[in-house]
């Protein structure tokens, strides 16, 4: 029954001849969190675990073995400065032992050897800091006792880092009497000498980092 006088709800106004329908439109889906942000902002999908990002990991910190390690690498660095300079080394370590003490053929002999001395200072540093830089993160004489050079949260340590440690550090640490800076290492628990302590890391054992097999994706 028509009501006279009333106004038509909204929506319901009369159409004669003409079946009343209502027009459906489905709601536009909801954007997804992260749908309009640029691919390279978008997090990466969890459907594989994340490969590691170091192939290798820090394990326990070490000292005694490092004194096997320091002496390969002085061997090995003498080795390479006897290829070009061994006559001239030899024949000044030769004068400055057979020379009258306080000869003129002494002190000759002993800047000689000072020279020698400050190449061999200069070949140790670039040799360290190349090496413990690198992606191996040790020297010659660390690989061969197992361990990897890393910063104390287990990172690979930066290349301003390896050369501190093998230019300053080691300087001081030389210098310094009854190898105080070297000892200090034995009273730590984490075995730091004082030039880990200026460059900021630790001598730890390497431990190869755990790899993520097809089993372990699909368990």
């Amino acid at each position: 029954m028509t009501g006279f006088g009333k106004r038509p709800a909204p929506g319901n106004t009369a159409t004669f001849g003409k079946k009343h329908t209502t027009s459906y439109r489905p709601a536009a889906p909801r954007p997804t969190a992260g749908a309009n942000m640029p691919d390279f902002l978008k997090p990466e999908s969890s459907a594989f675990p994340p490969k590691p990002s170091a192939s290798i990991v820090a394990g326990e910190p070490i000292f005694w073995r490092r004194i096997l390690s320091r002496l390969v690498d002085e061997l090995l660095c003498w080795m390479i400065l006897l290829v070009p300079f061994g006559s001239g080394i030899l024949s000044a370590a030769g004068t400055y032992i057979e020379a009258p003490a306080g000869s003129a053929e002494e002190t000759r002999a002993a800047v000689d050897l000072f020279g020698y001395s400050i190449l061999f200072y200069f070949l140790s540093t670039a040799y360290g800091t190349i090496m413990e830089a690198s992606r191996l993160q040790a020297t010659v004489g660390k690989l061969m006792i197992g361990a990897v050079l890393v910063t104390p949260t287990g990172d690979k340590p930066k290349i301003w880092q390896a050369l501190l440690r093998n230019s300053i550090g080691r300087l001081v640490v030389n210098l310094l009497p009854f190898y105080a800076g070297y000892a200090m290492g034995i009273f730590r628990r984490d075995r730091r000498c004082l030039h880990d302590l200026m460059s900021g890391t630790m001598v730890c054992s390497k431990v190869p980092a755990a790899t993520s097999s097809y089993s372990e994706v699909f368990a």
